[in-house]
């Protein structure tokens, strides 16, 4: 399985995240890349007024999205704010070329995640080929309890996506804890980790990339800079998991 993670700049419309999200699955296509992970909320942006999300441009918008993965033969998984029974989720799509979708939930909320949604309750595991794939969002790498339990359930690889927006000089002191995490949960359970994080500012924060692709020894096959969009990929064997 050809792995990848999408690190991009997050807007605060729909049309100008859609049109960075189509660019890189289909540059991901023309580089035969089987899955495709992108950023927290990056269909609507990270930095804003939740209140304002226009759901079934959300709704509309993943469609498209799922039309294009199937059409050029890439699985994405994309994070987006997601109406589920009339409550609001910081949410993960799993958009699949069977035409398959899955939905996780973040469940490990910030203090601005808490003013717009409700915390999710159940970890994800879907299948991709031999690998077997989890998913966490942005806080939820700081939960060591709930990656190990996607080792319980059998994932090979768990995909983290993540925005990192803070004020300037709090996103520097974080970088170092912001690369650690993921290293430490690939680690401590013998998988691959992940990571799309966003990079460029919003407002007066910033968010300074970073994404990462570590392999279950630990080590990072993969690393982004703080500044650039990329795609960071690499090749999951049969032999790794």
């Amino acid at each position: 399985m050809k792995a990848a993670v999408a690190q991009v700049r997050l807007f605060d419309q729909i049309e100008k995240n859609v049109s960075t999200i189509s660019k890189y699955i289909a540059l991901a296509s023309k580089e035969d890349t089987d899955i495709l992970c992108f950023p927290e909320c990056n269909i609507t942006g990270y930095v804003r007024d939740f209140n304002a999300i226009d759901q079934n441009k959300v709704m509309e918008t993943l469609d498209g999205i799922h039309k294009q993965a199937i059409r050029d033969s890439v699985n994405v998984i994309v994070g987006s704010p997601y109406f589920e029974r009339g409550t609001l989720f910081n949410s993960a799509i799993v958009l699949l070329t069977n035409e398959e979708q899955y939905i996780y939930h973040k469940i490990n909320l910030t203090s601005s995640d808490e003013a717009f949604f409700k915390k999710g309750k159940e970890p994800l595991i879907f299948r991709l080929g031999d690998v077997k794939c989890g998913i966490l969002i942005c806080r939820d790498q700081n939960d060591p309890m709930l990656a190990a339990k996607y080792k319980t359930l059998g994932a090979d690889a768990i995909f983290i996506l993540s925005a990192h927006f803070y004020e300037p000089i709090e996103a520097i002191r974080k970088l170092n804890k912001n690369r650690a995490l993921p290293i430490a949960r690939a680690v401590e359970n013998n998988l691959f980790v992940l990571k799309a994080n966003a990079v460029g500012s919003a407002n007066t924060k910033i968010s300074l990339g970073g994404s990462l692709i570590i392999d279950p020894g630990g080590f990072v096959v993969r690393e982004g800079n703080t500044i650039n969009e990329m795609i960071l990929s690499y090749e999951i064997s049969k032999e790794d998991v």
